[in-house]
């Protein structure tokens, strides 16, 4: 086993709707908020999709996932050959670590963040600069501080999670400005089909300038197909062949393909969903009287519990 493996440990999920009643003998209506899924669920299209397909479930996936891939292809005006996709954007993630760095390399990212950039660093022997954040925000001066010869990946997380906070578009590309073009700033949007915020990154239009800024997106979180594991990373042609070295070759489910095919159809739900929760996040923030929550751009709020009390 490699010896850097000891200091990292399993990930502990949250304990599912089933299991929480069985632990505490809840009965009734349960709503889950800890992993920040959608409870609205996915749009009535997907249940539509998937049992329209059942009768498959005994041929392998098509390699590659290429029906998905060319809708977002169309959905964001991108070439199918600068698209990967995932068992959710965890296996997205260990895939680009896993190509990407050898022992020594360095990754810098920010502390309390997604805690996947750090495990599937430490998992290939490479070193992880984690910069503190500044009030709450990715800290994006002390992270290009930290760039050298020795980097060989930049995570931001934006909206971040756990803080529900972002950069804005002109931060983030005075950001890529200063860094050296043979580093890759990846950039994990799962939760941008929640934000309202005008000025976010237009991640998609920085890469036409940038051609190291890659996009990470899932269908995880307001499509609302947590279960299903289905994410992606919109990347230069040149890193996508890399990687797609590294994929399993039917590591995206057929129903999986089949539920995301028809979530991304169904852009008024998405509209919806974005809409419902914006109004819940806004009731949630007027009850705030001491100024300790996070100002969230996602269907979750970052307390700070020094100020509650």
């Amino acid at each position: 086993m490699k010896k850097q493996i000891e200091q990292l440990s399993a990930y502990e999920p949250g304990l599912s709707p089933r299991a929480l009643k069985e632990t505490y003998g809840i009965e009734g209506e349960l709503y889950k908020l800890a992993s920040n899924e959608n409870l609205y669920g996915p749009s009535p299209k997907v249940k539509e999709a998937i049992q329209s397909h059942l009768e498959e479930l005994n041929f392998y996936p098509e390699t590659g996932s290429p029906m998905i891939k060319e809708a977002i292809s169309k959905h964001l005006n991108v070439e199918p050959s600068r698209i990967l996709f995932g068992a959710g954007l965890d296996e997205v993630i260990l895939m680009i670590s896993r190509a990407m760095l050898t022992a020594g390399d360095k990754i810098v990212t920010s502390e309390m963040t997604f805690g996947q950039y750090y495990h599937n660093a430490v998992v290939e022997a490479a070193t992880v600069v984690q910069v503190p954040l500044k009030d709450g925000y990715f800290d994006l001066n002390g992270i290009l501080n930290e760039i050298d010869d020795e980097t060989k990946l930049v995570w931001l997380c934006n909206p971040n999670n756990p803080t529900g906070t972002y950069f804005t578009h002109e931060e983030l590309k005075g950001f890529l400005e200063q860094v050296p073009s043979h580093i890759p700033v990846i950039v994990d949007e799962a939760y941008v089909e929640f934000v309202t915020a005008q000025d976010f990154p237009d991640t998609l239009a920085l890469q036409q300038q940038f051609s190291n800024a890659f996009l990470l997106r899932t269908f995880s979180k307001a499509y609302g197909l947590a279960g299903m594991r289905i994410g992606y990373v919109v990347a230069a042609q040149e890193a996508i062949e890399q990687w797609n070295i590294i994929r399993p070759p039917f590591n995206v489910g057929r129903l999986s393909e089949y539920a995301a095919l028809a979530a991304l159809e169904d852009q008024d739900y998405l509209t919806f969903i974005r809409e419902r929760n914006a109004e819940e996040r806004e009731k949630f923030f007027a009850i705030d009287k001491r100024d300790a929550f996070f100002d969230s751009q996602t269907n979750f709020v970052f307390v700070n519990t020094s100020k509650t009390t």
